[in-house]
């Protein structure tokens, strides 16, 4: 095996490496932002589980949610520092966020979910958890293609 391919499988400036930082970053902005008044509209009426906000005044958010955001995000950032990690993360993030969208739609009994739900809310978390791996799964083919190993 040539020292190339051994080499790319550490780097930590690949195509994984590089999505995972990606994903962090989108989700730790979408954890701050919604803890910034104005872009969430209703902040008085932000709770802790429950609330009434509304991020962009479309997205049901609270104090959990932006944690959520905020928690998943930095650690997607900080195990990019490899290949096999960055994917496990982003694809477990992805993962995550298609149990709180089945949960938010009420399809499991629960009655006080732990985060705050909306339609709107419910849609953004089945499609983010459908995307993040699916861009995982291209990313890793990109690595696969530009270093020979994964």
């Amino acid at each position: 095996m040539s020292t190339l391919a051994l080499e790319g499988a550490s780097t930590t400036n690949g195509p994984i490496t590089k999505y995972a930082r990606a994903v962090g970053g989108f989700l730790v902005l979408l954890g701050v932002l919604s803890l910034v008044p104005g872009i969430t509209t209703n902040y008085a009426g932000m709770g802790f589980y429950s609330s009434e906000a509304q991020l962009f005044g479309l997205f049901t958010t609270s104090i959990v949610a932006s944690a959520v955001y905020l928690g998943t995000g930095a650690c997607c950032i900080a195990f990019s520092t490899s290949p096999r990690q960055g994917h496990k993360t982003v694809v477990l993030t992805g993962l995550l966020f298609i149990v709180v969208a089945v949960g938010g739609a009420g399809l499991v009994v629960n009655p006080s979910p732990p985060l705050p739900v909306n339609e709107a809310s419910n849609w953004l978390h089945l499609v983010m958890g459908f995307l993040i791996p699916m861009g995982a799964a291209r990313a890793r083919a990109k690595h696969v293609e530009k270093y020979g190993v994964f």
